[in-house]
């Protein structure tokens, strides 16, 4: 290495490694440079020849940094929104049953007449009951356990659905296990809670997990499909066929709506996986859908109150 003719001071950096980072730039150009410390800073300097060359290329540099720093910023952002939206909406799902709930308890018996999973009224036309249904609670015990519980499975969904296909999968599940178990049950069944929906969802979430892993490699082991399928039908064994969780207007654990919800779920699971539905699902439509998983059991009920 020739010696320098004269030492050129082209930047002053706080820490070290930010100095040596800039150097790297300057080997680029293959020129040398030092690294000097002065009054707690340490400088880049270079060849007096190199100074014009080396100032120039640190500037490029600078500026293709600061683009990219900006660049990841944005891109944190974009992919934050949607995880706020989806706390915002965990808060928003136990706000809206605890809503239902008082409603329930100032209208009393009346309400639960009016809005419970009643097979017969089901299968003559009142699909508002499928919906309200999900509503509906026994005691605060029983609202309580369904929130919590549903709010465990949401979490897990919403980053893999978003938050539209997370709620509307929800709901679509509660209504469509109502509406099996009035199917089979055809007179003389009646029930309440929101645990249709809630096995429903975890449903959704054990299918999609193994109908994904199908879609993404191709060629998955076993372990990776059935293993989610076996936690959830361990989970539905679990929470949904007893313990006095999910009570039925006349006190019985409904096992077969828990049963119903969770095979709606598993089918609409499955689909949004094979079809990728949320990697199509714009976020607009996303906005839509969770409007409309809030606004179609107010619908129902107001469905319903015309029938009062």
């Amino acid at each position: 290495m020739k010696r320098p003719r004269e030492l050129v001071q082209i930047g002053c950096y706080l820490r070290q490694d930010q100095a040596e980072e800039r150097g790297l730039v300057i080997l680029a150009l293959q020129r040398p440079y030092w690294i000097l410390e002065d009054e707690g800073l340490y400088c880049l300097y270079v060849d007096g020849a190199d100074a014009a060359d080396a100032t120039a290329e640190l500037e490029k540099y600078e500026t293709e940094r600061e683009a990219k720093i900006e660049k990841d910023r944005q891109k944190w952002i974009t992919e934050q929104t949607p995880a706020r939206a989806g706390l915002r909406s965990l808060y928003g799902f136990a706000w809206f049953m605890l809503l239902f709930f008082a409603l329930q308890a100032i209208q009393g018996n009346s309400w639960i007449n009016l809005g419970q999973a009643d097979s017969r009224g089901i299968l003559q036309g009142e699909l508002w009951r499928p919906l309200t249904a999900l509503t509906l609670h026994a005691d605060l015990a029983h609202l309580l356990a369904n929130i919590a519980t549903g709010l465990v499975f949401a979490w897990a969904l919403l980053p893999l659905l978003g938050t539209g296909l997370t709620w509307s999968g929800f709901l679509l599940s509660g209504f469509l296990g109502n509406l099996f178990n009035a199917w089979f049950y055809q007179d003389g069944h009646r029930s309440i809670g929101a645990s249709t929906a809630v096995f429903g969802a975890l449903g959704v979430l054990a299918a999609y997990q193994a109908i994904h892993s199908v879609v993404q490699h191709r060629r998955p082991g076993w372990r990776e499909i059935f293993l989610p399928l076996g936690a959830g039908f361990a989970l539905l064994a679990f929470l949904g066929m007893g313990g006095g969780e999910e009570k039925a207007h006349n006190n019985r654990v409904d096992i077969l709506a828990h049963g119903f919800g969770m095979l709606a779920g598993l089918a609409l699971g499955a689909l949004a996986a094979w079809f990728r539905l949320p990697e199509r699902t714009t976020p607009a439509l996303q906005k839509a859908l969770t409007f409309a998983a809030v606004l179609l059991p107010v619908i129902a009920w107001a469905w319903a109150l015309l029938y009062l």
